[in-house]
């Protein structure tokens, strides 16, 4: 039978691989149909879903890495410093981009005309590279202050002060804690503006613009609620580590190995945060189903209608009185775009 801290290092090993075998292709999916699709590309919500795609990608690919023995942040001083690194800044723009969304949707959803302007395509493409340049810059100190640390050469802090702001304040205020309140109070706010049946972008001539903004809420509230769920786990995790901090040293082994099975079970639960966005959609929104599939028909049988019309020359006598005339016939397929 296995001890506890070995079921905490299975739940290590196997959680990152399963999270990165579904996650990655939905995330890039998720990307490519947002960006594909004319039809999404008229929300303010695409740019913040494709940021947090490409950002779930990377996560799950440096969670992935760090299970690897070649290419974990033991191996050497730089892979120390870029994967503590780069972990902390893609985790950040990904919690990030959750946040945006969830603002946008209600600001999206306000009864205020001024608010509603927040939701728009102009102001998503001025606010989707923020997230990215703000936490590279936050995140410097992990380029300076973390690398192997002697004896065991294991990758840690190397300054005392910047360990706790780096635990305490970036890895777990900022990252978990500040999300989660935001994530929670703008979920509140939109469904209390759908409570007040408010009509989404009232704009004559747009209705069919508006039916889908309806359904962006509509996903957006549910992936809003399941990231709470997913986030509230590790959030009480970390607020009993902040009170706990100073008895660290007194634990036996038996207290941390379950602290180290606790510490591994709500990270693997904050994880899906990461790799069900594209379910959460396929699984919310019927009318997503229903484009997907007349997207792939349309490339479908727009790639055999030109395989079908390449190059076709359709030869036909006509016979008349006198003489024998050949008329050249080339046929024509007519793509109609989606």
């Amino acid at each position: 039978m296995m001890s506890i801290y070995e079921v905490a290092l299975q739940i290590r090993f196997w959680s990152p691989i399963i999270l990165f075998s579904i996650g990655v292709p939905a995330a890039l999916l998720n990307a490519i149909i947002f960006v594909s699709i004319k039809t999404f590309r008229r929300s303010s919500s695409t740019y913040y879903i494709v940021g947090q795609s490409l950002s779930d990608v990377n996560v799950l690919l440096i969670l992935l890495l760090q299970v690897i023995p070649s290419t974990s942040s033991s191996v050497s001083s730089i892979a120390c410093k870029l994967i503590l690194f780069f972990l902390q800044l893609t985790v950040s723009v990904a919690m990030s981009f959750l946040c945006l969304s969830a603002f946008d949707r209600w600001a999206c959803t306000s009864q205020s005309a001024r608010i509603r302007q927040l939701s728009s395509i102009r102001v998503a493409q001025r606010v989707f590279p923020i997230p990215f340049i703000l936490w590279s810059l936050v995140n410097i100190p992990f380029l300076v202050y973390c690398d192997l640390v002697p004896p065991i050469f294991s990758c840690w802090f190397t300054n005392d002060l910047f360990m706790r702001i780096g635990i305490l304040v970036l890895s777990q205020i900022l990252t978990v804690l500040l999300p989660l309140i935001i994530l929670i109070l703008f979920g509140l706010l939109t469904y209390r503006n759908i409570r007040l049946v408010i009509h989404v972008r009232q704009q004559p001539n747009q209705s069919r613009q508006s039916n889908w903004e309806q359904q962006m809420t509509r996903m957006m509230l549910i992936q809003t609620l399941l990231s709470i769920f997913c986030t509230i786990p590790r959030a009480v995790f970390v607020v009993y580590t902040i009170f706990t901090i100073d008895e660290s040293v007194t634990r036996n082994f038996d207290q941390l190995s379950i602290i180290f099975l606790v510490d591994s079970l709500t990270i693997s639960i904050i994880s899906l945060n990461f790799a069900s966005s594209f379910y959460i959609f396929l699984l919310s929104s019927p009318r997503l189903r229903q484009m997907i599939q007349m997207h792939l028909k349309c490339l479908f049988n727009r790639r055999n209608n030109q395989v079908g019309s390449t190059n076709i020359l359709l030869t036909i006598p006509t016979l008349s009185a006198r003489r024998t005339t050949r008329v050249t016939v080339r046929p024509t397929v007519e793509n109609k775009p989606f």
